[in-house]
């Protein structure tokens, strides 16, 4: 993965596919320096060389890479891959910086079909590292001829369109006009039971309450890549599921359990707050005068122009002018721990990929399963608890009060906003920080904002 990245999933399913088919690859790990690939490169003189990153930022390094690569001399194909990219980023800007070819990694098996083509062409004199296939270009390897290119140019901001993001969100941009969206109205005021942080670490979380929080869809589907066929029906799918993938799953809960290995951990608490334009400004919860920070949200430019700092109330304004908290702003972090990043490292290490997929793949979900475990306990302590045995597929389509919004997304996209929210949270003492390159460490760890008015919502056109 490129400098700063953690996320290593990606990466390592196209070293255990392209190996276990013939393929000699040189993993050189997370957090790469150009100057480190640069380097392998002239040791090994690899075929082609493939880059990863999970975040937009990571993007921009990729670019940098393949413009270093030219000044190096390397012009061999080079495939990028990860969910912050797009085709048309990768076909457009990242092609466009590189004298060899630039291939769009969908998928492992994606990389795989054009590595066998690759080896074919190169094998038949059908290769130019310059100028690619010299023949046809087989179809389905995610590259394109300069004409098609040219046909469709990446926007500056291509890759920034490729965030991960809710099927209700939308992409938000920042609007001049500050102005309450007229579709919120300011709410009471709510009391929370403390103010300030507290921490819980895994003797006070009762891991069976999180595994109920697991969105199993997003597990199956989204990280054990158990995807329903176009030739089965969806009661076969189902049924599929309940066979193969539901009884891996209750082996690893157990195995998590009796082998501690996950280590659950909570940083939150609430926040004096009021609401100045499109910022949420927060204050010292000891010193009720005294700004700790802000954060600075978009504003959707059409529709009904939302923008989270809505959901909270103005702030008030003293008799000397200075500013005063009128709300409380919930804030959570949460996370597997340095334990569960360890154990996948050791299955990978170890060849056991398939144990490797599913580990890691559990631990992502359910550092997002006991995202949803702490938001459920903010509303209950607010004043809101969820209806006793509440469905979790009314829990994922949020039919309760608020939102909960991760930085990352449309609607709070500046991830670095995390750094501060650690530091105000005290996420230290669960052992949660924030690199160089503004991603989260553990691996399996997340950060939100809570709003809890009653149109809090994820951002809709």
């Amino acid at each position: 993965t490129v400098k700063g990245d953690v996320h290593d999933i990606g990466k390592n399913l196209v070293d255990i596919i392209l190996t276990n088919n013939g393929y000699n690859v040189v993993n050189l790990g997370i957090k790469q320096s150009c100057e480190a690939i640069i380097d392998a490169q002239r040791q090994h003189q690899a075929d082609c060389i493939a880059m990863s990153g999970l975040l937009v930022k990571s993007t921009a390094f990729m670019k940098d890479n393949l413009e270093a690569f030219n000044q190096a001399g390397i012009a061999v194909p080079v495939i990028l891959g990860g969910a912050a990219l797009t085709p048309r980023f990768v076909n457009g800007d990242c092609r466009a910086a590189y004298q060899g070819q630039v291939v769009y990694g969908r998928d492992a098996f994606a990389d795989l079909r054009f590595m066998d083509a690759l080896m074919e062409a190169k094998a038949g004199g059908a290769w130019d590292d310059l100028r690619g296939f010299l023949g046809p270009i087989p179809e389905g390897l995610g590259i394109v001829s300069p004409e098609t290119a040219a046909e469709e140019p990446a926007k500056a901001d291509g890759a920034r369109e490729a965030v991960a993001i809710s099927p209700t969100e939308v992409t938000v941009s920042v609007e001049p006009n500050d102005q309450r969206s007229t579709a919120v109205t300011e709410e009471s005021a709510l009391e929370p039971p403390f103010w300030g942080s507290q921490i819980l670490t895994e003797q006070e979380i009762d891991l069976q309450e999180v595994f109920a929080y697991l969105d199993r869809n997003a597990l199956f589907a989204g990280q054990w890549q158990l995807r329903k066929t176009q030739q089965q029906s969806r009661e076969d799918y189902e049924a599929m599921l309940v066979e193969k993938a539901e009884p891996v799953l209750q082996q690893w809960m157990a195995r998590c359990l009796e082998d501690g290995l996950l280590s659950p951990r909570v940083a939150y608490g609430y926040f004096p707050c009021g609401r100045s334009g499109n910022a949420v400004v927060l204050f010292d919860p000891a010193k009720r005068k005294q700004q700790l920070g802000r954060f600075e949200l978009p504003r959707q430019r059409s529709g009904n122009r939302y923008c989270i700092a809505d959901f909270y109330r103005d702030l008030a304004i003293a008799a000397d002018g200075s500013s005063l908290p009128t709300d409380v702003l919930p804030m959570q972090a949460v996370t597997m721990g340095e334990g569960a990043t360890s154990f996948a490292q050791q299955l990978f290490k170890a060849d056991q990929y398939t144990d490797y997929l599913y580990f890691h793949g559990l631990g992502v979900q359910l550092a997002e399963a006991l995202a949803e475990w702490v938001h459920v306990r903010i509303r209950r302590e607010l004043g809101f608890p969820d209806p006793t045995a509440m469905p979790l597929r009314d829990v994922l389509a949020q039919r309760y009060r608020g939102s909960r919004y991760s930085f990352g997304y449309p609607a709070c996209p500046n991830v670095a906003d995390s750094r501060q929210q650690l530091a105000w949270l005290g996420a230290e003492r669960i052992g949660m920080s924030m690199d160089e390159s503004d991603q989260l460490e553990p691996e399996q760890s997340t950060t939100a904002l809570v709003a809890l008015h009653t149109q809090a919502r994820y951002f809709s056109a």
